[in-house]
């Protein structure tokens, strides 16, 4: 009988115990891996690192998304939780298929412990300024004026409307180096739209 595995808590001992699983390193058959938490590919933190983690932490609280499998029956179902890149904080357990179910909110929970009152930050609210704003300095400069002071260089996300229901958080990547997070278009003022239609008649 094998020794199972005790898994660690924090996003970076987390990955690097799901490395180590994953590469046979552990008493844990590999096959198990997808079952130990660990971070989502493509979201930061999640590089290949099964010695250890490759850097040392960040000097401020750093967000990411810790996802595993879970069988329940004869499938396998999908959980999700934040990370923190810099401390061991874990947010709570959210079920979900991926893509916007279940993933959003444990992102958001990332945030919140990172990022508290990132809701209030000014959302890009047109689809062209999600592509422009990488390179205008001055919309940039415009959007970020009234972000708090030092979060731009902690990695503050941008915030913008979604495009259909349920979008999925966009994670960094190399265009842009800080997450996309998406959130609900308000509800258009039914007042204004009523006096509109009244001029009309």
């Amino acid at each position: 009988m094998t020794a199972i595995t005790v898994e660690p808590t924090g996003a970076r001992a987390r990955q690097t115990l799901y490395w180590r699983v994953r590469n046979g390193r552990t008493p844990e058959p590999t096959d198990s891996a997808p079952r130990t938490w660990h971070i989502r590919h493509g979201h930061p933190g999640g590089e290949y690192s099964d010695l250890g983690h490759e850097l040392e932490p960040p000097k401020h609280h750093a967000p990411t998304l810790l996802t595993r499998s879970r069988r329940t029956g004869r499938r396998e179902a999908q959980e999700f939780r934040g990370g923190c890149l810099a401390c061991g904080w874990e947010g709570s357990v959210h079920r979900g298929a991926g893509y916007g179910d279940g993933d959003n909110q444990a992102v958001e929970d990332a945030h919140d412990h990172a990022f508290p009152g990132w809701r209030e930050l000014p959302p890009l609210t047109t689809t062209e300024d999600r592509w422009a704003l990488p390179h205008d300095r001055a919309r940039w400069a415009q959007l970020t004026s009234r972000y708090p002071p030092g979060w731009l260089d902690q990695g503050a996300p941008l915030v913008a409307w979604s495009r259909h229901r349920r979008e999925a958080h966009a994670p960094p990547h190399r265009g842009r180096p800080r997450y996309e997070l998406r959130v609900g278009r308000p509800p258009a003022n039914p007042r204004t739209r009523h006096a509109a239609q009244e001029a009309l008649f």
